[in-house]
This record gives C-alpha cells, structure tokens and sequence, in this order.
C-alpha cells in the first residue's frame, strides 16, 4: 500500500469508478458463486469429502451434539433469521443437513449439522472421511439437561476427530444459558471445561485444546461465539486485524468492527478488548440500518438493494459517542465507535477509511487468485484421475 493512514494525499479521478470490492464469497463460478439466488435456502446433499480442494476453498464446520441440544436452533436463527420464540416449533433434525454459507454472505464455509440419534462410530459409518478436511468442529451441550452423557459422548468425539485430523478447532457451545443465573452459568462453564479437559487428560491428550462458550439464542452471545470460531478459519485474519490498529489509531477511533452484514457475524476486530454491550449495539445498528433501508433506500418499483456501496449511518448516543457505519464491500460494513469530539475531524476519517477499503481490496484480491487457481488444479486433478464412464484410469 503506498499511501499512509493519516496523511491525505491526492486522490485518483478513476478511485471513484472502481469496481464494488469482491468478497470470499466471490471466487467461484456456478451455483456456489455470489450470483446464486440468496435465498434459495440452505442446500442438501453428500459432500464429497475425499476432494482436497473443497475444504480449502470453503472451511467445514461441523455442528454436533446429542439430540434436543439446540443445533438446528442455532443454524437457523444465526443464519436463517429466524426469530427465537419460532425455533420452538423446529422438528428434531433425522438427517445430516448441509449449509451452503456462501451465496448471500461474505462469510465463506459450509455447515453441516449431524443428528443427535445417530452413531457416527458405528463400523458402517467412515468417520474419517467425515473429519478429514474439516475446519471447525462445534460441539453444543445443553446447560439445562444433565451433561454427563454429553460430555461422554464429546470426549468420544474429539478423540476419534483427532486421530484423524489434528487441525480441527474444538469448540463448546455451553447452550441454552438463558434460563440459569449469572452464578450458575459460571459454575457450570466451570465445571463443564474442568470435566472435559481432566477427561482428555487421563487418556493422555492433555495438547488437545477445547474453546468454551456460553451461549443463547435469545440474546446475542450466539452470535459473538459464532465470530470467534469463523474468525479462526480466516487465513486473512492477522492481515485485517493490524489494518484495523492502523485505521483506528490514526483517525481517533475508539472500536471498530468488521461486520458480514447477513449474519451480523464480525469477521475482525482491533486488538483492543471486546465489550459485549458495543457488540450488540453494533448488531442493532446494523439492523435499523437494513430496515430503514428496506423502506426508503429502494426504488419505487422495488428495484435495487436495501445495501449498497452508498450505504452510511451515524447514530449519536447520549454518552457522547458516536457510531459510525459504512460499506466496504457487498457483504462487509465497519462499525466503529467514535468520541464527539474526534467526530469532529470526520474528513480525516473519511479519508483513513478510503485507504483501508482499498487495501481489504487488495487482500481479497490475493485470496480470488490462490482460489481461482486451486479451483483449476481441482478440474485438472478430477480429469485426470477418472475417464468419462467414472471408473480410475490405470496406468499400464
């Protein structure tokens, strides 16, 4: 990047004509590309887990859990915006269904939730087909319900999913905590993490590390969880983290976010501490901008979308801070959190922002390439490797 955040320089006529920035969820081509319809809803089938490219291109996150935990609850509220009160009335999942997170969304990964009835250690089922590959693996244990089968069944899981990949992010979803005081949440997220690592320990796979998180679909902890563990699939994440330290130091900003619009989901923050309070407030201003969009921000025939590269919003608290949104690509707005006073400077913000929009541009860009090559080896690999009635070449 050769212009500095802070410093304004000259812009460039042809900065004003740029093309929209693309997202992750760009790369591809066919039915997996941003072109898709985006609610065309979740997509169902059986992934081909022997493809070394797929989980390259698109992380796997894998919601599992005994039955009646709140899987299925989560997916479609974080994902499907549902409303928690309509989740009561879900049917309890008898198949693995699959979540294509890529058509109306930058956040790019697939998530496949298992039913809780199902052995997936039985000797007819190829576990390590299912964890080879895989990015993240979420493990939701209802906090309201006794655990103890839970947590059996969880230590079964991690260490069989070890075996066969030592790459996977363990992650707890500590569910259902609406309904438990705040001194039990803590006692049973205590007792829980003391369980399950003493477990791992007695069978001697103390470097095993599992992340706990308490979690409820009726506020926005969910939400928050769901960030930490995507953000872990991330390549880019260390890249857009120190762009926002440079950002923020240099125009005054007290916080800033780096949101997916569809599912409120914040893919980076700065390297200060995350307050949940200005997470949700975040979450919200997003919302009353998307609304107020829907009803005013569309043409009278309905055409356009409701968020665009024009899309901006200040709303003024009464504490003196001032939130700040604007659009940086299709999929991804940065909130920021903003004194009144250095508000004041807003041109020199404004102008920050510019530099880093173009280079969260120039990031993405790198990653359209490796993918777009991948995607070429993939077709090449697959050519070579079968002939046109399906069955291997051999070579002779």
């Amino acid at each position: 990047m050769s212009q500095v955040l802070g410093k304004p320089q000259p812009e460039d006529e042809d900065d004003d004509e740029e093309d929209e920035l693309v997202g992750l969820a760009d790369y591809g081509d066919g039915p997996d590309s941003s072109d898709a319809e985006p609610d065309s809803g979740a997509e169902e089938g059986v992934l081909d887990f022997s493809d070394p490219f797929s989980t390259e291109v698109k992380p796997r996150i894998l919601l599992m859990g005994l039955r009646r935990s709140g899987k299925s609850s989560i997916q479609k509220v974080v994902f499907h915006k549902m409303s928690p009160n309509e989740t009561l009335f879900l049917e309890s999942t008898n198949k693995i269904c699959r979540e294509d997170v890529s058509n109306s969304s930058f956040v790019n990964f697939q998530i496949w939730d298992f039913p809780g009835q199902i052995d997936f250690f039985d000797p007819t089922f190829d576990y390590e087909m299912i964890f080879r590959g895989t990015g993240a693996l979420i493990f939701v244990i209802d906090s309201q319900d006794d655990y103890m089968e839970a947590l059996a069944r969880l230590h079964l899981t991690v260490t069989r999913a070890y075996k066969v990949n030592t790459d996977i992010n363990f992650e707890v979803f500590i569910h259902k905590v609406d309904g438990l005081s705040d001194d039990h949440k803590i006692e049973t997220q205590r007792d829980i993490h003391q369980r399950a690592n003493d477990d791992l320990a007695d069978a001697g796979l103390e470097k095993i590390h599992l992340s706990f998180y308490l979690t409820s679909i009726y506020d926005h902890s969910i939400f928050e969880a769901f960030s930490k563990v995507v953000q872990k699939l991330i390549p880019q994440l260390p890249t857009l983290e120190n762009l926002l330290n440079i950002f923020i130091s240099n125009s005054g900003i007290e916080k800033a976010f780096l949101f997916d619009v569809v599912s409120k989901i914040y893919i980076a923050t700065d390297s200060t501490p995350v307050d949940m309070q200005t997470y949700e407030l975040c979450c919200d201003m997003i919302d009353v901008v998307i609304d107020i969009s829907c009803i005013y921000g569309l043409k009278e025939d309905g055409a356009g979308t409701p968020y665009d590269k024009e899309s901006t919003a200040i709303i003024k608290l009464n504490n003196t801070t001032v939130l700040y949104l604007k659009e940086v690509t299709k999929f991804l707005a940065l909130v920021c959190f903003v004194r009144e006073e250095s508000f004041e400077r807003k041109g020199l913000i404004d102008y920050n922002f510019h530099c880093f929009r173009k280079a969260i541009h120039e990031v993405f860009e790198v990653r359209m390439r490796v993918v777009k090559s991948r995607k070429v080896q993939n077709r090449l690999q697959k050519k070579k490797g079968a002939t046109p009635n399906g069955t291997p070449r051999v070579l002779l």
